[in-house]
């Protein structure tokens, strides 16, 4: 074999026109290959910046998408809500209303305030009773052409007179300033108010027409000296969360009996 090898080369190099060929085919082979290779390298890093380019324009996409997903969402909740506010039953034929929309809450520990979007071009006077689609929301104190700022029933400064549905027994409830509970306050230890009662608006004073729902009963603590309890109730309306709300307008609510 070796022997074969040797006189092959030979042969080649004592004829220098086959010699020069076989080294031209050798040079123009790793010259081929050599620009195969950068062929091949524009190829792949052509098709790379493609990929990436798709891939980025995939992640804007998803991006819009979920975007997109987040606004129809919230829209859903929003017609949700409309409805709720909507279909919530205005007892009384001659009460109207205006639905709002919250403009701002007022960040304060000390307050429970939100600003609506109607005013005084939409009929809203200052006093207006304020509900949500669950229960009782507040009160108008002030009035301005396209905007109201309304005190949360949680506000220390709103007072609400309130009759317990069961038992019929009437009281005034007021605020805390926590956004969060209502208390009734000197209530004797032998009044008929438990846990879970249910406060509804008793009509008294003219502001809140009978009926509407306030809160339940969530505690009842006697104080130190035995002879009054300290009633915490939980707000029947949705007050950090609500975005439609309903001002009512038209009527002087007459006081209900309890009867």
């Amino acid at each position: 074999m070796l022997s074969i090898c040797l006189e092959h080369f030979t042969n080649i190099v004592n004829h220098p026109r086959q010699f020069t060929t076989w080294i031209t085919l050798g040079v123009q082979r790793v010259a081929n290959g050599y620009e195969d290779v950068l062929r091949f390298s524009k190829r792949y890093l052509s098709d790379r910046n493609e990929l990436l380019e798709r891939i980025e324009m995939l992640e804007v996409e998803n991006e819009q998408m979920s975007a997109l997903n987040s606004q129809l969402r919230a829209l859903e909740a929003s017609n949700i809500e409309l409805r709720e506010v909507l279909g919530f039953r205005i007892r009384e034929p001659t009460i109207s209303y205006v639905i709002a929309e919250l403009a701002a809450p007022l960040v304060s520990p000390a307050r429970d305030e939100v600003t609506l979007n109607r005013g005084i071009a939409h009929g809203i006077e200052e006093g207006s009773a304020v509900l949500d689609a669950t229960g009782v929301f507040g009160q108008v104190v002030e009035v301005l052409p396209y905007t109201s700022r309304v005190l949360m029933i949680t506000d220390k400064r709103i007072a609400v007179p309130i009759r317990v549905e069961r038992s019929g027994l009437h009281a005034v409830l007021t605020g805390v300033g926590d956004s969060k509970h209502l208390t009734l306050e000197h209530v004797e230890v032998t009044a008929d108010i438990a846990e879970g009662d249910l406060l509804i608006t008793s009509g008294l004073g003219g502001t809140f027409p009978y009926g509407y729902p306030v809160g339940v009963v969530t505690t009842r603590e006697p104080d130190e000296a035995g002879v009054a309890v300290r009633v915490t109730i939980e707000p029947s309306a949705e007050l950090q969360r609500r975005r439609y709300i309903l001002i009512l307008t038209g009527a002087s609510f007459a006081e209900t009996p309890a009867e």
